[in-house]
């Protein structure tokens, strides 16, 4: 099985699981969370049990998880008295950071201190980890203004493990290995402009088929 743990409003994650339903990929929610049924012992976590759509899934038939949120909010907690609703929600995600950081299958992303998908690191965190990879950092045309900018002006990868795609050479695709490597994550979106990174998202877009392709490779280990 391949645990997608996102939102259960989140149309992008429901897109994969019914694309990869023949991998055995299932929606771990927030409502799954909160099901009874988890066991998890620090010390042997390959012995534990997992609640996945609503069943019971011993770790051990976990191929992978792919982790599309940074965080459990209050707000999805519906069955949860609003009062304690924070209390809970901080302590599920206490208990992911635990359990994503021990679970023996592949993860992507692992969990940070601060976020569930990989490290919740701010521009300033981003240009120096482009500075250690070898590359320059430029501002970033914004959103529309990026996008019409030339073709050869503007570029966006996505790392998947040592997978790159859509890279026009060489360099650039070993920058953005690297910066993915000084990040701790194997999946990452890498924007550039003008030859140099201007930005990068651990959640890149999962909406193109050559990304979701490699993805599904790199989980099941056969990339």
């Amino acid at each position: 099985m391949i645990a997608v743990l996102a939102s259960g409003l989140d149309p992008e994650a429901q897109a994969l699981v019914a694309g990869w339903s023949s991998a055995g990929a299932a929606l771990l929610s927030a409502e799954d969370l909160g099901s009874p049924g988890w066991v998890f012992d620090p010390g042997d976590p390959s012995s534990g049990v997992a609640v996945v759509a609503g069943r019971r899934v011993p770790i051990s038939s976990l191929r992978a998880v792919l982790t599309r949120r940074p965080a459990i909010v209050a707000e999805e907690l519906s069955w949860i008295v609003p009062a304690d609703r924070p209390y809970v929600a901080a302590e599920t995600n206490a208990f992911l950071v635990a359990w994503l950081s021990a679970v023996p299958c592949r993860v992507v992303n692992r969990s940070t201190p601060t976020s569930l998908c990989g490290p919740a690191w701010n521009r300033v965190q981003w240009q120096a980890a482009a500075a250690r990879a070898g590359m320059p950092w430029v501002e970033c045309p914004r959103g529309e203004e990026f996008q019409t900018k030339p073709a050869e002006e503007t570029e966006t990868l996505v790392v998947c493990g040592e997978c790159v795609l859509f890279a026009r050479d060489a360099a650039t695709e070993a920058a953005a290995r690297s910066l993915a490597h000084a990040a701790g994550v194997t999946l990452l979106s890498v924007r550039t402009y003008k030859g140099a990174i201007c930005g990068a998202s651990v959640a890149p877009d999962l909406g193109n088929a050559a990304v979701r392709s490699a993805l599904l490779d790199h989980l099941r280990g056969t990339a």
